[in-house]
């Protein structure tokens, strides 16, 4: 589920928008299918700064295989490349847990999974939060199957400057020399709705809405580059 999380570093569907949808069980294990698409409105002008051919594919269902090999603890179930603009992957964690645990790909805090003892009449409880911050935003890179580092690149978001501009002086760079000012409309309109599903009904949430055992939440592109607030949200369950 950490990997499927950090798809909001990129771009969206065609409607500008994207989609992440984790499934937690009780075991602990979680599968998550993520879909990524550079808009129309973007493409052109990512392609330009990677230097791509007009019809060149902006992901490699290759790359992300080979950045698979070797880990245990998050697995590659499936990935393809519909187009050139798209990329599909399914991710699998065995156990949320020992992903945590691995250091290499996720710094303390970004992801918690713990049990709250019960209280009084409250039941023993199940909490998952997430946090994504300037502090840990460069082990996205390593946790999201499909990144290119020359989009990234290309974008220069503040959240991964090691001396980063202050949000509006990104959004100024963007105006005047990475995206153009005729396509802001399209990409202030970019953001990734998160859903994730836990093993039993809800009973608290925060950074988000939540229907029986489904967390949804919904995060501006532009908040993801530039992580000049950190973003978090989590959810409660009875275990």
């Amino acid at each position: 589920m950490g990997a499927a999380i950090l798809v909001a570093m990129l771009f969206a569907a065609t409607s500008c928008s994207g989609n992440l949808d984790a499934t937690l069980k009780g075991d602990g294990s979680v599968r998550a299918a993520v879909r990524l698409t550079i808009p129309e409105a973007l493409s052109a002008r990512v392609r330009q700064f990677v230097g791509l051919g007009p019809h060149d594919p902006l992901f490699s269902p290759e790359a992300v295989k080979n950045q698979f090999i070797g880990r245990t603890s998050i697995n590659l179930v499936d990935v393809s490349s519909p187009t050139p603009d798209i990329l599909t992957s399914v991710v699998w964690v065995q156990n949320l847990d020992t992903l945590i645990a691995d250091t290499n790909l996720v710094p303390p805090g970004m992801i918690q999974y713990r049990k709250i003892p019960a209280q009084g009449t409250v039941p023993t409880m199940r909490e998952l939060s997430v946090e994504l911050s300037r502090e840990n935003a460069p082990y996205m890179l390593k946790l999201f199957p499909g990144i290119d580092r020359r989009i990234i690149d290309s974008l220069s978001p503040p959240a991964l400057e090691p001396d980063p501009v202050t949000a509006d002086e990104y959004r100024l760079n963007l105006e005047q020399v990475i995206i153009g000012k005729k396509n802001m409309p399209a990409f202030d309109a970019c953001s990734v709705e998160i859903v994730i599903t836990v093993p039993k009904a809800i009973a608290s949430a925060s950074g988000g809405s939540f229907s029986g055992v489904v967390f949804r939440t919904k995060l501006p592109l532009f908040d993801l580059l530039t992580l000049e607030k950190p973003i978090a949200f989590s959810m409660r369950w009875p275990e």
